[in-house]
C-alpha cells in the first residue's frame, strides 16, 4: 500500500527541513498524501511556533497546496498541545491533540524530551510514584481531548517513551485503559505514532499492542503518524505499525483527504 503520514514537523518548530523539502521526499517515496502538524504556540517550550508565526505556516501550506497540486495532497494541521490556545484550529483542516508537558504550580516538565525530565518529575511532583505520574499524565490528555475535541489523538502513551514506566504493571494497564475509553469517547481516531523508533528509544511504535487491543474493542480507529522531524523519517518503520495494527485485530486504518476520513484495507 501507499502509506500517507500526518503527523509531521518542519523548521517552522523543532523540524530540521522546511516544508518544501519534506514535501519533495513524500513525493519521491510516492506517498499520496502527507498532513503538517509543526507544534502550536505554548508559553513553556522555546521549540514552538509562536502566534506571529502562523500566518506564514499557513501561507506556506498553501503554496505548496497549488505547486504541488497533482503530485500530492497536502493537509494543513497543527500539534495542538495542552496547554496553547486553539483558536489556530479553525484555520486548518486538522489537528492532533498531544500533551508535552507537565505543569505544576510555576513548574513544567517536558516529559516526552528526556528520561532525566520525566524522572525528575515523578520524585519531586509525585512522591516517587510512577503511578502517581501515569495518572497526572493521563488526567491532564482526557481533560485536553475532552475541551479541545482534536481530530486526532497524538502519541497517546507518550510517558512510555524512555521505559521509565512499567508497561506490565496491571494497575498502570488498567488505568491507560481507562484514559483511553474517556478518550475515544470524543475523539476515537487514534494515531499509531513511529516516532520514538527513528531516535532510537523504542523498538515499538505507539500505542502499546494492549492499547491498540483495547482500542479496538473499543471502537476506535487508527491513522499513521511517523511523528517526523527530518526527510529520512517521513515513513519511519510504517511496515511495522500496520503488522501491530493487524495483530491488533484491525483490518482498515484511516487516511485524510480535503474530502475528511477514507478507510483503507490493511
Amino acid at each position: 500500500m501507499n502509506y500517507c503520514g500526518y503527523h509531521s514537523h518542519t523548521t517552522f518548530s523543532d523540524g530540521k527541513n522546511t516544508m518544501e523539502e519534506m514535501v519533495q521526499a513524500a513525493i519521491r517515496l510516492g506517498m499520496p498524501c502527507i498532513g503538517f502538524t509543526d507544534h502550536s504556540d505554548s508559553p513553556y517550550q522555546d521549540y514552538c511556533m509562536r502566534v506571529a508565526d502562523y500566518p506564514a505556516y499557513l501561507a506556506e501550506l498553501s503554496r505548496l497546496q497549488e505547486k504541488y497540486a497533482g503530485q500530492i495532497a497536502i493537509m494543513r494541521g497543527i500539534e495542538l498541545d495542552s496547554h496553547s490556545d486553539p483558536a489556530i484550529t479553525e484555520q486548518v483542516d486538522y489537528f492532533l491533540g498531544s500533551v508535552h508537558e507537565l505543569v505544576y504550580e510555576d513548574r513544567f516538565y517536558g516529559i516526552d524530551h528526556a528520561e532525566s525530565l520525566q524522572r525528575e518529575c515523578i520524585e519531586r511532583e509525585c512522591g516517587g510514584d510512577q503511578l502517581v505520574f501515569a495518572k497526572d499524565y493521563f488526567d491532564e490528555l482526557v481533560a485536553h481531548v475532552k475541551r479541545t475535541k482534536p481530530t486526532i489523538v497524538g502519541h497517546f502513551d507518550v510517558l512510555t517513551k524512555f521505559s521509565v514506566i512499567d508497561e506490565k504493571n496491571p494497575a498502570y494497564r488498567r488505568m491507560a485503559l481507562e484514559a483511553l475509553e474517556q478518550v475515544v469517547a470524543v475523539t476515537p481516531v487514534v494515531e499509531i505514532n513511529t516516532g520514538a523508533i527513528s531516535r532510537k528509544w523504542r523498538e515499538i511504535p505507539y500505542p502499546a499492542d494492549f492499547l491498540l487491543r483495547g482500542l479496538r474493542e473499543m471502537g476506535g480507529r487508527i491513522i499513521l503518524g511517523a511523528d517526523t522531524h527530518a526527510v529520512d523519517t517521513i515513513d519511519c518503520a510504517f511496515p511495522l505499525a500496520v503488522e501491530m495494527a493487524k495483530k491488533a485485530g484491525f483490518d482498515t486504518l484511516l487516511t485524510l483527504w480535503p474530502d475528511g476520513f477514507r478507510e483503507e484495507k490493511i
